[in-house]
């Protein structure tokens, strides 16, 4: 694989290719959202740094040095990852796997390259890999990968060359779903994309589940029927389309449903004939509501005002059954 086979990350692949056409420097930070693939492209540098005649795309894949990375035996490249069930990586292994190995000189390749977590680095990890920052061997090259640079000391930020990974286009997920998953129907690897919001992790999550479509359903047949449902049924049947209370941490996932569903709906108030919607099995369904409603731009605004105060609710921890049932309500009006 190269960087050109790595779907989106346009600029970060650009600058890391053209730092391989010359001295690349000593240390590079990726940062970005868990998912959106900052190790997978961190790995790719680390195959073109390790490689013996490396072009902007990459590594070549066909030198000794290549095959030891594919094969995962290369014996100048480790990886400080943090272990599963671990809040963070311990300082012991910050010296023993990294510290005590940067001083040996490098066995096959030019340089020796680190793949490094800081993520699971506390202040006590960062610290201890400092001074190697500040002054690192020649023959070494840290790739770091971060979530939130924040968590991050500013004496570390200082040392490393900062590389900003942003969440890929829809199509890009898109394209990457079908790619892994040949079979996977497009509808639902649409769905999966555009609730990802660009995070590639986070969408090949959700694939390997059947949740997020069975809510999409749900959540469609709700917002469609709103108007024709009473109070009691919006206080009883509507409610119970929703996570209850012990599962309650994904009613986040089903307001951005809604807010989804909603976004449909006001795309249909400007073009009727709008192509490529989420819904496009209830396209008929949602411009019978509009029609038959008088839905305006005005109302969906509203409507996502309202969706807006439920998460400030549930984020407040407000009563978790009355804010649902607010919501409801208020909704129901607004259309």
């Amino acid at each position: 694989m190269a960087f050109s086979e790595l779907t989106g990350q346009l600029e970060a692949k650009e600058r890391l290719g053209s730092s391989l056409l010359g001295e690349p420097g000593h240390a590079f930070l990726l940062i970005g959202p868990a998912g959106i693939g900052k190790k997978t492209l961190a790995r790719e540098f680390a195959k073109g740094l390790i490689c013996s005649a490396p072009t902007k795309d990459g590594g070549c894949g066909t030198c000794p040095n290549c095959i030891y990375m594919r094969e995962h035996t290369h014996p100048d490249y480790r990886e400080l990852l943090l272990s599963k069930g671990e809040k963070n990586i311990k300082v012991a292994e910050v010296r023993s796997k990294i510290l005590a190995d940067v001083g040996i000189m490098s066995q096959i390749a030019d340089r020796k390259v680190y793949l490094i977590d800081a993520d699971g680095l506390a202040e006590e990890g960062q610290n201890a890999l400092l001074k190697t920052l500040e002054e690192p061997p020649k023959h070494v090259v840290f790739l770091l990968t971060v979530s939130d640079d924040s968590k991050l000391l500013p004496t570390v930020l200082s040392r490393t060359v900062s590389l900003r990974m942003v969440p890929n286009t829809e199509d890009e997920v898109f394209a990457i779903l079908k790619k892994k998953n040949p079979d996977i129907l497009d509808e639902e690897a649409r769905l999966y994309a555009r609730f990802s919001g660009g995070i590639v992790g986070y969408a090949l999550d959700l694939m390997e589940t059947t949740w997020l479509v069975d809510a999409w359903e749900d959540m469609m047949d709700l917002v469609l029927d709103l108007p024709n449902k009473s109070r009691m049924e919006l206080l009883t049947h509507a409610y119970e389309s929703f996570p209850q209370e012990k599962e309650k941490e994904h009613f986040p996932e089903y307001l951005t449903l809604m807010s989804m569903i909603f976004g449909e709906l006001a795309t249909l108030i400007c073009d009727p004939k709008a192509p490529n919607l989420q819904g496009e099995s209830k396209k008929d369904k949602m411009l019978t509501m509009i029609s038959d409603h008088g839905l305006t731009i005005e109302k969906i605004d509203r409507c996502s005002r309202h969706l807006g105060e439920a998460m400030k609710a549930y984020r407040a921890n407000g009563n978790y059954e009355i804010l649902i049932c607010r919501m409801l309500l208020a909704l129901k009006r607004s259309i």
